[in-house]
């Protein structure tokens, strides 16, 4: 045997050795194949985000998904019906900065306070053709483009009887919510999707500068009314009713043009300054005894985004419906006490208004249910609704006043004689 020939072992690991390199090589190409195809995709998406943020194009009356990628922000506007000194400017605050969390930062709402884009009687209008994304505001706001917008938000003793959780209630189970869409889309033909998102009520009946003890009394007065059915209501009554926005109230009592005033609520009326205006509050608002704030979305806009970014806006105003619900109860009993305090009169709406108000809105609801058949279609669904759930509503509730007076004999209020 010569020494210059391999042996067999040698040769196998030549072989061997030989083999790896090629693996080694064409894993080398695999690899550099999957990166081109890599960049690839992300050049892909990067152009389908720079499409999706692109808001020239036309994206129909359906809306297309937005394409959302981790780390994409979607910024909105957000305008309230509200100055930015209202509790309820900040509780939309609250809303937005709940949405933010929730999505983890893919939604930033920037909440504006009224006037700050448009007025706030131009809100919807301004939703329905994308000059705001969201605005907040209350129905009856828009009575002069639809008179049933008032039965939604805040209808004169609670439309047909119901209070302000009943009201939430009907809207949830008793087919509201769908009514709501309907007189958006349909009857007033924009292009908007409505959430409830603040009750409020029940709202005062006001602010005034003599002592009212009968209807006889504010005969004649000049009075800052909501608009829509509350201030029908108050004409009916024989009342003059101004429908102002809140920040108009106060320079309107200076000047003269009215004589009273109603706006939301002891801690929101406090935050404007109508105590240094008048001495004398009433609480019990019969005119709103519901008073339900909503979101207004633009459709197109909502429904092109993420469906679970749709439920994080649906899901941060009821969250907010509990937020209200809270302020209401602690804010107002704070500011009632530091009216009180200051001196201010807090009185007993007189017993004799309830009958005579509910006269007058009846009379001012059955013409329109003679004259709109979807203002009558809206009040026969809340009179069924009220009919089903209201006697055992009044039963408990009885049960909560009664135990209420048990532990707190003195209530608030006092009768005026």
């Amino acid at each position: 045997m010569t020494t210059d020939q391999p042996r067999s072992g040698s040769g196998r690991h030549w072989r061997s050795s030989k083999t790896l390199r090629f693996l080694a090589l064409l894993l080398s190409v695999a690899m550099f194949a999957a990166a081109c195809a890599g960049d690839a995709r992300d050049g892909d998406a990067a152009t389908a985000n720079d499409t999706s943020n692109d808001d020239s194009g036309d994206s129909g009356d359906g809306g297309e998904e937005v394409t959302v990628t981790q780390g994409d922000t979607i910024e909105f506007t957000v305008q309230t019906g509200v100055p930015a000194t209202s509790v309820y400017h900040a509780l939309i605050v609250k809303w937005g900065e709940r949405i933010d969390t929730m999505s983890q930062g893919q939604l930033k709402a920037d909440v504006v306070p009224s006037g700050a884009v448009v007025g706030a009687l131009e809100i919807l209008d301004a939703v329905n053709d994308e000059t705001l994304e969201v605005g907040f505001a209350w129905s009856n706001y828009w009575n002069g483009k639809n008179k049933a917008a008032a039965l939604f938000s805040n209808p004169p003793a609670g439309s047909t009887g119901m209070d302000q959780a009943t009201s939430l209630a009907w809207m949830y189970d008793g087919g509201g919510l769908e009514l709501y869409a309907e007189l958006y889309q349909e009857e007033i033909g924009v292009n908007v999707i409505p959430l409830p998102v603040a009750p409020m009520g029940p709202d005062p009946f006001g602010w005034f500068s003599e002592v009212i003890t009968s209807v006889e009394d504010v005969q004649g007065l000049k009075y800052r009314s909501p608009p829509g059915l509350p201030g029908d209501s108050f004409n009916e009554l024989g009342m003059e009713a101004i429908a102002m926005p809140g920040s108009e109230i106060i320079p309107a009592a200076n000047s003269g043009l009215i004589e009273g005033a109603e706006w939301i609520s002891p801690s929101d009326d406090t935050a404007l300054g109508f105590q240094d205006v008048w001495d004398n509050y009433y609480l019990q608002g019969i005119h709103q005894s519901t008073d339900i704030g909503e979101i207004l979305l633009n459709k197109t806009w909502f429904e092109g985004l993420a469906p679970h970014l749709q439920e994080i806006i649906k899901v941060a105003a009821q969250a907010t419906i509990v937020d209200s619900q809270n302020l209401s109860i602690t804010a107002n009993a704070r500011a009632v006490t530091a009216l009180q305090e200051q001196g201010i009169n807090i009185w007993n709406t007189p017993d004799e208004f309830y009958g005579e108000f509910i006269d007058a809105w009846n009379t001012v609801a059955d013409d329109l249910e003679a004259e709109d058949p979807f203002f009558k279609k809206v009040r026969d669904s809340q009179r069924a609704y009220a009919e089903e759930v209201m006697p055992y509503r009044l039963t408990i509730t009885e049960l909560y006043q009664n135990i209420g007076e048990t532990y707190f004999p003195d209530k608030v209020g006092q009768d005026p004689s």
